[in-house]
Formats: C-alpha cells, sequence, structure tokens
C-alpha cells in the first residue's frame, strides 16, 4: 500500500511539476517576444529550415500541416468521441471533447490577445489570422497528447503505450515543424504553441483525476 501510494504522490507530482514548467515556458517566450529578443532566434531557424525546401518535401510538409488543422481536429474529435459513448466511455469522451474544443477557444483568446502578424519570408501557403501562439502546435500538443494519455489508460501492453506516445510525439513534432517550412509560423509561434498546450494538456489530466477521485469516493461504500 505504501508502495502504491508513493507511485501516486510522484506520478500527481510530477503532472503539476510539469504543468508548471510548460507554464513557465510560455511566459519565457511572452516576455522574449515583448522586449523583441526572439528576432534573431525566429530568423536563424526560419533560414535553416526553409533552405530545406524541394517539391516532394513540400507536399509532405503540407500533408503534416493539414494533420494539425482546425478541419482535421474537429472531425477527429467527434468521430473519437463518438466511438468512445458508443462504448460507454462516457468520462473519457466528455474529457476529449472539452480538452480539444476549449483548447481550440483558448487559442482564439491568445492570438486575439498578442495580435502578432504571420511571417512575410517566403510563404508556401496562404494562413489568416494572427500567429501567436501557433494554433496547430498547440492543438497538435493538445490533441494526440490527449489521444495518448487516453491510449495509455484504457490500451494493455508496454509496447502498445510506448508506440502511442511516440508515434504522438512524432506528429507534435512534425506538425510544428511544417509550420515554420511553409513560413505561416515564426519558430518561437511553435515554440508557444508546445508550452501552452502541454500546459493546458496537463491542466485537463490533473482535472480529469480529480473528477475520477470524486466519483470514486461517492461511489464508494460508506
Amino acid at each position: 500500500m505504501q508502495q502504491k501510494n508513493s507511485r501516486a504522490y510522484a506520478y500527481y507530482g510530477s503532472l503539476v511539476l510539469f504543468l508548471v514548467l510548460f507554464t513557465w515556458g510560455f511566459f519565457e517566450v511572452v516576455e522574449a517576444l515583448q522586449t523583441n529578443e526572439v528576432a534573431a532566434f525566429d530568423t536563424k531557424i526560419i533560414n535553416e529550415v526553409q533552405s530545406w525546401i524541394n517539391e516532394g518535401r513540400t507536399a509532405r510538409m503540407i500533408f503534416f500541416t493539414n494533420l494539425g488543422s482546425v478541419l482535421f481536429f474537429s472531425v477527429a474529435t467527434g468521430v473519437i468521441s463518438l466511438f468512445l459513448v458508443i462504448r460507454r466511455r462516457y468520462g473519457w469522451a466528455l474529457f476529449f471533447v472539452l480538452v480539444n474544443g476549449l483548447g481550440g477557444a483558448f487559442n482564439h483568446f491568445l492570438k486575439e490577445l498578442f495580435q502578432r502578424q504571420r511571417p512575410d519570408i517566403l510563404p508556401l501557403i496562404e494562413q489568416g489570422g494572427y500567429s501567436f501562439p501557433s494554433g496547430h502546435s498547440m492543438g497538435s500538443f493538445i490533441f494526440y497528447g490527449a489521444l495518448s494519455f487516453m491510449l495509455f489508460r484504457l490500451v494493455h501492453g508496454k509496447w502498445k503505450k510506448t508506440v502511442s506516445a511516440l508515434v504522438a510525439g512524432s506528429m507534435i513534432f512534425l506538425i510544428g515543424l511544417s509550420r515554420i517550412y511553409l513560413g505561416v509560423h515564426y519558430p518561437s509561434d511553435v515554440a508557444a504553441g508546445f508550452s501552452i498546450g502541454a500546459a493546458w494538456l496537463f491542466f485537463w489530466i490533473m482535472l480529469f483525476h480529480f473528477t475520477e477521485y470524486r466519483l470514486a469516493r461517492r461511489l464508494s461504500p460508506r
């Protein structure tokens, strides 16, 4: 029992630590943006990434960027949530809808708050709206991170859990990279999107666990 409690404390402590670290990381990027300390960093990364441009790679990057679009996330969230409802996983379905749906609304709020214009260095696709933080980067961390979290809890087998985490991490990275490659985001937009997306995800995971705990306490025999 003591060992089980120690693992639980370590797990929940890690969630709190990650929430604090990623929130701090986001505000560090905001501070650097406001003092214009990111200009050299952004230019260096953009020049490096866009030096890779060729026709075949551009087609692949557009494919990855589409896997981080609002349309894709909306359809995928609906399909996955419906599947969870059919399987009577109502709590998981609600979690998945809320973490993604409200995450998108939160990103829109942040974009309107900062109102950073998009880069004009060799854009390969057209993209409207403001730039900071990257919605694709934030949304991908939330969507693929939440999906990986669910698979960790619902799927048996360590190799399946490991594969799901690796695929999720790869998708998040490639979607963020695609936004820089395609010239529609600064690297600092992507870093901020990853940071605040991770913080949002860990907050909702903690809220999910708290709700689970409260329900278990309510349903347990007195």
